[in-house]
């Protein structure tokens, strides 16, 4: 069943979630969103991303373009208790580089940015092109 409410924006681009939307979907206060802007049409979609005690950090990195590059540096993250909410890659050249971008809940991981990132060129599967909190 889909719902429909009209609410306002105000001065500071805020808008008001009715609460009878919020109790529908189980949203709650401290939860994150993801809005995705469509230009052509002008519409916003917002997403639940993670609950209220998620920790989300952002990662980008380099590996090579081949087959389980990615798997071994989503399974490093897994051994940390990593739970990866979103990711997006691509490869830059061919059989040679590729890039991956993630959003991740780092709450339950015990290590901090800069531990995770040498974690990673340790065991040689990725460079980090950046690794840090998110701020929402």
């Amino acid at each position: 069943m889909r719902v429909s409410e009209i609410v306002r924006m105000d001065s500071k681009g805020r808008i008001l979630l009715p609460s009878s939307i919020r109790d529908m979907l189980g949203l709650s206060e401290g939860m994150s969103f993801l809005l995705i802007a469509e230009p052509k049409t002008k519409e916003i979609r917002v997403l639940p991303f993670a609950d209220h005690g998620a920790k989300l950090s952002e990662l980008r990195v380099r590996l090579r373009d081949e087959p389980g590059a990615l798997a071994s540096v989503a399974a490093i993250l897994a051994s940390k208790g990593i739970d990866l909410l979103w990711s997006q890659s691509r490869t830059l050249r061919r059989g040679e580089s590729a890039e991956w971008h993630a959003i991740m809940d780092v709450s339950k991981c015990p290590l901090g940015p800069e531990e995770l990132k040498a974690l990673l060129e340790r065991e040689g599967v990725a460079e980090v092109i950046s690794c840090g909190p998110i701020s929402t």
